[in-house]
C-alpha cells in the first residue's frame, strides 16, 4: 500500500479531530487508528505544532531544504526584487541574473542554466512566484491609488446624500466579446517539442459589450456592437430578426466599437427606458472613464438633456474605483467562456476547418450570461471599489474620510468578488 503524505494543513487539522476525539474518551492509539494514522505520527506533530502553525499549510515539510548558495546574496537581491515591484516595475528571473552577476562576480562565472536554478530556488524560498500582470499603467501604483483615494474623497459624499435614489447612481462600461476564446494552454503528453493548437477562422472578430449597473444592484440591458456598417444588411435584417432582440439592444459599427453614434443610441435605448422606469424623477448619476466617445459634446449635451449628471473616472484609475471593471467584467466573461466551451463541445472535430461562432450564438451568451449574473455581485463591485454606501454597511459613528483613507485596493483586479466580506472599509 502507497505510503501517504500530508500537507501542513492537514496535519493541523487532524490534531484537532485527534483532540476531538480524546475529550470524547478515545484513547490515543484508537484515535490515531480512527484518523487512519500512526501514535507517533500524532505525536511527532504535535511537538513541530508551532513550528507548522507558522509555515504555508499547502507544505508537505517544515524542513527548510539546504541552504541557498546565494545566501550572502538574498537580502539585496529580494530587497531589489521587492522595491522594483513597489515601483510597478515588472521583475523576471532574468532581471535577478543579471543584477546577482553585478553583485557577485563568481555567481557571474556560473553557467546560465545554475544560475536560473539558484535564483528560482531562492525567489522560492521566499514565496516570490511569477504571476500574471492583473493592471497596467504608466505610473508608479502609489500614485494611482492616492489620486483614486482623492476622487472617492470627491464622490461618496455626493452619492452617499440624504436621499439619494442609488437606483439611479450608475456606472457603465465597455468590454470585448470574443467569438473565439481558444485557450493558450492544452493538455498534452509530456516531452513533445511540438505542442499543436488549431483556431477557429476569424478568430480575431470580437463583439463589444456596453455594460451598466445601477448602485443599488440593478442592471441596464446591455448593448452589443458587432462588426458591420451601422445601416447595413446585418443591422436592418439579421439582428432585429434574433431572439434576443428584446433582452439586448443590438447595432453595428465597422470596427465594432463604441463611438458617439453608438453613446447617442446606448442613452435612447438602455439608458432613458431604465431611468423611466427607476428614476421616478430623481437626478441620475453616471460614472464613465476617460474614453473619448464618453465624453463627446454630442454626448454631455445628450445626458444633459436627460437630467443626468456625469462624473468622470481619472484616466489609469477604473481597475480601483469603476465597479465595472472591477467587480462585473469578470465574471461576466467567465460565463460567457463557459458557454464558448458548451459550444465547442458540441462542434465536429473532424471538421477540416473549425469556424467560429455566429452573432446569434454570441447574442444568447451575453443575454444568458447578463441574465444569471447575481445582485449580489453587482452590489459588492460598488463595494470592493471603496462606493461604501449601503446603509447596512455604513458605520455613522465613524467619519467618512477616515473610512475613504483606509480603503485597500491590493486586491483591487481580484476575480469574482460575490463573496467577498463587504468592502475595504478597515472602519467597518
Amino acid at each position: 500500500m502507497a505510503r501517504k503524505r500530508y500537507n501542513i494543513g492537514q496535519k493541523l487539522k487532524l490534531l484537532d479531530e485527534f483532540e476531538t476525539l480524546r475529550q470524547q474518551g478515545y484513547s490515543r492509539r484508537k484515535a490515531a487508528a480512527s484518523l487512519g494514522v500512526q501514535p507517533i505520527q500524532i505525536r511527532k506533530w504535535t511537538h513541530n505544532r508551532p513550528v507548522m502553525q507558522q509555515c504555508p499549510r499547502k507544505k508537505k515539510s517544515i524542513c527548510k531544504g539546504r541552504l541557498s548558495a546565494l545566501k550572502h546574496l538574498e537580502q539585496p537581491l529580494i530587497g531589489w526584487c521587492l522595491d522594483q515591484r513597489a515601483e510597478g516595475i515588472p521583475v523576471t528571473y532574468a532581471l535577478l541574473q543579471i543584477k546577482a552577476g553585478q553583485l557577485d562576480e563568481e555567481f557571474r562565472q556560473r553557467p546560465e542554466k545554475s544560475q536560473y536554478h539558484m535564483i528560482r530556488a531562492l525567489c522560492r524560498a521566499n514565496e516570490i512566484v511569477l504571476r500574471c500582470v492583473t493592471h497596467q499603467s504608466q505610473r508608479r501604483p502609489q500614485d494611482v491609488a492616492d489620486e483614486a483615494l482623492e476622487f472617492l474623497v470627491v464622490e461618496r459624499p455626493i452619492v452617499g446624500a440624504p436621499g439619494v435614489n442609488l437606483d439611479v447612481v450608475l456606472n457603465m462600461d465597455q468590454t470585448p466579446v470574443f467569438l473565439s476564446m481558444q485557450p493558450k494552454r492544452t493538455l498534452n503528453l509530456r516531452g513533445e517539442t511540438t505542442v499543436n493548437g488549431r483556431n477557429t477562422s476569424n478568430s480575431t472578430n470580437r463583439v463589444t459589450a456596453s455594460l451598466a449597473v445601477s448602485a443599488s444592484g440593478l442592471k441596464l440591458k446591455p448593448m452589443l456592437i458587432f462588426k458591420g456598417t451601422p445601416n447595413g444588411h446585418i443591422a436592418r435584417r439579421e439582428l432585429p430578426a434574433l431572439p434576443q432582440r428584446n433582452e439586448l439592444v443590438m447595432v453595428c459599427q465597422e470596427a465594432a466599437w463604441q463611438d458617439d453614434n453608438n453613446m447617442a443610441k446606448w442613452i435612447d435605448l438602455c439608458l432613458v427606458p431604465y431611468l423611466q422606469e427607476y428614476g421616478q424623477g430623481a437626478a441620475a448619476i453616471l460614472y464613465l472613464d476617460a474614453f473619448t466617445a464618453h465624453f463627446s459634446a454630442s454626448t454631455k449635451a445628450k445626458l444633459q438633456t436627460q437630467g443626468v449628471q456625469l462624473r468622470a473616472i481619472p484616466p489609469g484609475c477604473t481597475g480601483l474605483v469603476q465597479p465595472i471593471d472591477v467587480g462585473v467584467g469578470k465574471p461576466f466573461k467567465d460565463r460567457v467562456r463557459q458557454k464558448w466551451i458548451e459550444w465547442m463541445m458540441r462542434q465536429d472535430a473532424e471538421a477540416p476547418v473549425m469556424t467560429n461562432a455566429s452573432r446569434a450564438d454570441c447574442a444568447a451568451w451575453v443575454a444568458e450570461s447578463w441574465r444569471n449574473l447575481p445582485q449580489s455581485i453587482l452590489k459588492n463591485s460598488w463595494r470592493k471599489s471603496g462606493f461604501s454606501w449601503f446603509p447596512a454597511d455604513v458605520d455613522d459613528s465613524e467619519d467618512a474620510d477616515a473610512e475613504i483613507a483606509d480603503v485597500d485596493f491590493a486586491d483591487a483586479e481580484d476575480a469574482e468578488v460575490a463573496d467577498v466580506p463587504d468592502v475595504a472599509v478597515a472602519a467597518e
